[in-house]
């Protein structure tokens, strides 16, 4: 009697052993003692909402701004608030205080890693 193929792919396949594959070491198995800024220089979406509700109320009156001051003035608050805060953040950076337990950002993780560096 023959058995069919689908009763061995219930139990998967079956594990390499490790002795089969040795490990190579090909980089050095430690971090860098640097962080590189790449991922900070992201974009970053301000006042989403209150855009989205700018242009549902233009589209509505067919984009005459006369109707939809209360949306326009909403709208500049919001960015106002947004670039004060990110100058603020941009300040405490470039003073280089370094608050623990919050999002660092690429140049306060390098000033750690100096002060701590992995050894060698």
């Amino acid at each position: 009697m023959r058995v069919p193929g689908a009763l061995f792919a219930a139990r998967g396949r079956a594990p390499q052993s490790e002795s089969d594959v040795p490990f190579q070491e090909i980089l050095p198995l430690r971090l860098k003692n640097t962080v590189s800024g790449k991922a900070d220089s992201g974009s970053d979406v301000a006042c989403l909402q209150e855009m989205g509700q700018l242009f549902a109320c233009l589209k509505d009156n067919e984009f005459t701004e006369k109707y939809c001051s209360k949306e326009i003035n909403q709208f500049q608050r919001c960015f106002k608030c947004y670039m004060d805060r990110k100058l603020e953040a941009k300040k405490t950076v470039n003073q280089g205080i370094v608050q623990p337990g919050s999002n660092l950002n690429y140049k306060q993780l390098n000033k750690y890693m100096r002060r701590y560096p992995n050894p060698v």
